[in-house]
């Protein structure tokens, strides 16, 4: 139903895969989605955790999965745990883990490990890689009719940043908290996702709401004008997607948001060219920067 890759021409990447089982009855399917970034491991393997679950939960949720029906399963790949350092880190992640789980609401349903990972290196020493958690996650959609892809739908379109984004308070972290939202956020957008109002929505990840933007850009060949905001453009944040809203359905999208934060950040353009303030880009551009094994 949703692959790993869309768009117009099947090259962009999606939140999440949406499976229907050969045979099944109904409209019910099944969300699959994940969560990894090792570069935080190597800061704070606590809040690593929290973040990786977010966006494990955020992908999913962005295909349309319903908040309240997911499950995660962990996969632990760590050093050597007889070092004190590595165990440490270690015993962080997996407290990690259980409060993500409450505060989501979000059972482990399995898991594993693969421990030890080190190699000696040329300089004599034995070396371990980061930290890293991948959380997998797997969760109901109740129709598989209803569920929505990353890539931008049609010119005219209003685009809405959804999510807290505290630019002064993330730029003193290391790693960016999860705001406590954040599940909020997401049953009011799965919400407005089961009502029709949404063409499309992408998660912020990696790179920030710039990549996002590109990322969707380049899944409908279409453009955006983003404003200048107090949002960074490559500023990594939890908790936060943008989304494609069509205008006769904005103040309907708007009313599952009250007290709640969003903010309407650009429109879809059918000149395509992605514009972030006084910056643009030629969508065939990001396209061949996207594709190019030679951008590496």
């Amino acid at each position: 139903m949703v692959k790993p890759l869309t768009g117009i021409e099947a090259d962009a990447p999606s939140d999440a895969a949406v499976i229907k089982p050969i045979g099944t009855k109904g409209t019910k399917g099944i969300v699959l989605s994940n969560g990894i970034n090792p570069e935080y491991g190597k800061r704070d393997a606590y809040k690593m955790t929290w973040s990786v679950m977010d966006e494990a939960i955020r992908n999913a949720v962005a295909v349309g999965a319903d908040p309240d029906r997911i499950a995660v399963l962990d996969n632990f790949c760590w050093g050597d745990p007889l070092r004190p350092e590595t165990m440490g880190s270690l015993v962080e992640a997996c407290r990690g883990c259980h409060d993500a789980a409450l505060f989501y609401g979000t059972p482990f349903i399995s898991g594993k490990d693969s421990l030890n990972n080190e190699y000696l290196g040329a300089d004599g020493l034995r070396h371990a890689i980061p930290p890293t958690l991948l959380i997998s996650a797997i969760g109901i959609i109740h129709d598989v009719n209803q569920a929505i892809t990353m890539d931008l739908k049609e010119a005219g379109n209003a685009v809405y940043l959804v999510g807290s984004y505290q630019l002064p308070v993330i730029s003193d972290q290391s790693v960016p908290d999860v705001p406590k939202e954040t599940p909020q956020v997401y049953r009011a957008l799965h919400q407005a996702i089961t009502s029709g109002l949404i063409r499309s929505a992408h998660d912020l990840s990696e790179g920030g709401l710039a990549v996002t933007a590109a990322e969707m850009c380049i899944g409908g060949r279409l453009g955006m004008n983003v404003v200048p905001t107090l949002v960074g453009m490559f500023t990594e944040v939890n908790g936060c997607l943008l989304v494609e809203v069509s205008p006769s359905n904005a103040v309907a999208f708007e009313s599952h948001f009250v007290n709640l934060p969003f903010q309407k950040i650009g429109v879809v353009t059918s000149n395509p060219i992605l514009k972030l303030g006084e910056q643009e880009i030629p969508v065939e551009d990001l396209v061949h920067a996207f594709n190019s094994p030679s951008h590496l």
